[in-house]
Parts: C-alpha cells; structure tokens; sequence
C-alpha cells in the first residue's frame, strides 16, 4: 500500500510541474507560444520522476534543461524554473546538510551566471526572486525534515511508554508472585507441620498395628509433602521483596487465637503484652506481625520439638516489637532429626518485615534461639 502510494506522488509530480509549465509558457507566450520551448519545459519536468533515487543527477538535469531553455526562450525559461526547484527541494529533504549546502552554493552560481550571461545587471525585483526561488524549497525541506523528526521522536515516546507499560505490569506480575509465595510457605507449610508433628506424636504413643502404620505413613508424607512445597516456592520466589500484601485477612488481634490453638496442639506457650495498640495499625504491618510469629511457631515444632517459647509483644509510640524465644529442643532418645535447617522460613519472615519498612534479626541464643521483629504500625513509603 505504501509502495502504491509512493508510485502516485513520483507520477504526479512532474505531471504537475509539467502542466503549470505547459500553462505558464502559454499564457506568457500567447498565441506565438512554440513548441520547442514546450517541448524543453515539459523535459524539465519529466526529470523529476528520477527525484526520488537520483536527487543529485534530477537537480543537475533539470537545470541543464532549463539553461538551455534560457537560450531558446527566456520567457519560458523564467516560468520552467519551477523544475529545478522542486528538485533541489528533493535532494535537500533525502540528503545531508552537506549536500543540502553544496545544492544551494550551485543553485545560487547558477542564478548568477544566467543573470550575467542573458540579463546583465539584475534589478532589485528580479534578486528578490532569484533568492526566494532558492530560498523557499530550503526552507520547505527544512520545515518538513523537522516535522519528520519530531513525528520520529513521538513515535519513540510512545512506544517507550509502552515497554515501561509492559515492564511495570511485570514487575506487578512478579510482585504477586512474590506475595503468593510467601502465602503458600506461611499457610500450607505451616498446616503440614502440625500434621507432621502430629502424626509423629500420636505414632509414638500406639504400639505396633494399622494403626501405628498409618500415623507413620501420615508423618512420611506431610515430610515430604513440606519438602516438595520448598522446591516449588523456591522457583517462585526472588531476591527482591514484593508489595505488601493486598487483601490481608488475619492481623494482630489473632495472634492470641492462634497461640491457644498451639497450646492445645501441645506447645508450652507463654504470651505477655505491654502497652497498648494504637487506634490505627495498617493491614500489611497487621499481618506482617501473626505471619512472623506463626512462621516462628512453626519452626519450634519443626527444629524444637518439646522446647516451649515465650512470646513477647511491645508496643510504643510508633512501632510493635515482636520477640519470640524458645529453649532446646527436647527429643526422646533415639527419636530421629527432622529439622530442615533455616529454608525459607527466616527469609520469608525477613522479607515481610522488609516491605513494611521494619527490620527483623534471627539467630540462637546459649540455650535456644530468638526471633526478634520491628515494624513500624504504618509501612515506610
């Protein structure tokens, strides 16, 4: 379609510039209008179809039609002078400023010697033409290279802003990614645990039969099942922290539930809480905190089996610090070692601190180990 429509402008401009020729040395001419000057103009202008690949060779053809023209006709020449300008109008917008400067020096000697040959001394009116004849396709090449410029550049704009638009919903994509990773590890590892430790338990307390069997089968498979969601959320995730979460449900005030229900799993468990919370506490700092403490809880069943934990909230002005410290693990003799090391766990916990511009350090203490956690009750911005 562009290459159909490029073919139409080549023909119909020397077709036109041709015809204003034809008609300029009519009307000039009258009725001793002859056909050799005709002949001449409309050679001029048929030059033009070359314009397009061969700029520099159109501007010299058509100005050698036209100097000649000069000397079989002058009346047509001063009309045929139309070819040449569009010509060099041609090669001013398809080439450098070089050659654009290097057409207008030549147009300009040109001008001069045709006035000195065939005019003598130029009036004032005729140097004002003769100037505006080079100087208007120049100047029209110059505008429209411009023009073409700044359409170039709005055309990078935009599609820039359509790679940042691309990027940014990645980075979104990634994000949530990242938030369901970290909601995967902290609900499904979480209820595979008690499972695990569960199972474990009550086998140890039956004797052997269908039943011992089953509890054992039970433990063997929530084991792997943790193992298996760990490689999995290890695909998912990445060393950048996402956005908080967006649709928190559980927060603060569910901590203590939580902590009995770990109290009738078997956990020993001691909650103390000093101060107050504040009347606004937003929802990703909210769930930052039950996250990391149910974390926290999970690792003491899964690294400390039998050690209690005392869990410590304080709030102040401005932010909640979370303390959760548990003793040695106590296991039967002979029972084996499942713990998995730190995994995800820490990291994750880590992680949401992060998002919500608080800080949380993990690391074993003489007798055990400690999770410590500040979150600020507003997220950094």
């Amino acid at each position: 379609m562009q290459e159909r429509h490029l073919i139409l402008i080549d023909a119909a401009v020397p077709a036109l510039v041709g015809a204003v020729i034809v008609v300029g040395e009519t009307l000039h001419g009258g009725g001793s209008a002859r056909p050799v000057p005709i002949a001449l103009g409309i050679a001029a202008a048929a030059v033009l179809a070359a314009r397009r690949r061969w700029p520099v060779w159109t501007l010299l053809g058509s100005g050698a039609v036209v100097a000649v023209l000069f000397h079989v006709d002058q009346a047509a020449a001063s009309v045929a002078v139309v070819a040449p300008a569009v010509a060099l109008y041609s090669l001013a917008i398809r080439r450098g400023r070089l050659q654009q400067a290097a057409a207008g020096i030549l147009a300009v000697a040109a001008v001069i010697a045709a006035d000195l040959i065939h005019a003598g001394r130029p009036t004032v009116g005729q140097t004002l033409a003769h100037v505006l004849l080079i100087a208007l396709p120049l100047l029209a090449a110059e505008v429209m290279r411009t023009h073409r410029a700044n359409v170039r550049l709005l055309v990078e704009r935009l599609q820039l802003t359509e790679v940042a638009r691309e990027q940014e919903a990645e980075r979104r994509a990634e994000q949530e990614r990242l938030r369901i990773a970290r909601e995967l590890h902290d609900v499904v590892a979480h209820t595979l645990t008690e499972i695990n430790v569960t199972a474990a338990a009550a086998a140890e307390t039956t004797g052997p039969g269908t039943v011992h069997a089953a509890l054992e089968r039970i433990e063997t498979a929530s084991h792997n099942a943790i193992g298996e969601l760990r490689g999995i959320l290890g695909v998912l995730r990445s060393s950048d922290p996402g956005e908080p979460p967006r649709a928190p449900t559980p927060g603060i005030a569910d901590i203590a539930g939580m902590v009995d229900r770990a109290r009738d799993g078997g956990l020993e468990i001691d909650l103390e809480v000093h101060g107050s919370p504040p009347p606004r506490i937003s929802d990703a700092s909210s769930l930052a905190a039950y996250r990391i403490v149910q974390e926290s809880l999970t690792n003491l069943r899964r690294h400390a089996r039998g050690a209690g934990a005392a869990i410590t909230l304080w709030f102040d002005a401005a932010h909640l610090t979370i303390t959760i410290e548990n003793g040695p693990a106590l296991r039967a003799e002979g029972a084996p070692d499942r713990s998995e090391g730190i995994g995800v766990g820490i990291e994750g916990m880590r992680e949401r601190a992060s998002v919500v511009g608080g800080r949380l350090d993990a690391g074993p203490l003489a007798d055990g180990f400690r999770v410590r956690a500040d979150l600020p009750y507003e997220p950094a911005r």
